[in-house]
C-alpha cells in the first residue's frame, strides 16, 4: 500500500510543479549539480541502509523464523527504501519550481525515483518463505 500510494504521488509531483510555470531554464548551474549529488547521495544511502536491514533480518530470520525483531527489521529496511526513492522525486520538483528548471530536467529525476521505487518493491526474504 505505502508503495503504491508514493507510485501514484510522483505523478501528481510532476503535476504540482508544472501548475502555472514556464518552460524553465535549459542551463545546468552549480545549483542543479548540488541537487543532483544529493540526490545521488541519498539513493547510495538508500542502497546501503537498506541492504544492510534487510540483509539483517534474513540472517535473523535464518536462525528463528518467529523472531519479531526481524519483522521490524524487514519492515524498516523497506520503509526507508521506499522513503528514499520517493525523496529523489522531490528533488526534481526542487529543480522545478525552486531553481527554474526545464520539465526535462525535472523528469530525470521523476524517471529515477519511479524506477528506484520499482526496483525496491518490498519482497518476502527467501529465507522466511521456505
Amino acid at each position: 500500500m505505502i508503495q503504491l500510494g508514493l507510485t501514484v504521488a510522483i505523478p501528481i509531483l510532476g503535476w504540482v510543479a508544472e501548475f502555472d510555470r514556464a518552460h524553465g531554464s535549459n542551463d545546468w548551474t552549480l545549483r542543479h549539480w548540488l541537487v543532483t549529488g544529493l540526490a545521488l547521495w541519498g539513493a547510495s544511502a538508500g542502497f546501503r541502509l537498506r541492504h544492510r536491514l534487510i540483509t539483517l533480518s534474513e540472517r535473523l530470520v535464518a536462525q528463528d523464523a518467529s523472531n519479531p525483531k526481524a519483522l521490524k527489521k524487514w519492515e524498516a529496511g523497506n520503509v526507508i527504501g521506499l522513503a528514499v526513492a520517493e525523496s529523489v522525486a522531490v528533488w526534481g520538483l526542487v529543480v522545478r519550481m525552486v531553481l527554474g528548471g526545464a520539465l526535462w530536467q525535472a523528469s530525470l529525476f521523476y524517471a529515477a525515483g519511479l524506477f528506484l521505487l520499482l526496483l525496491w518493491t518490498p519482497r518476502m526474504p527467501a529465507t522466511a518463505s521456505n
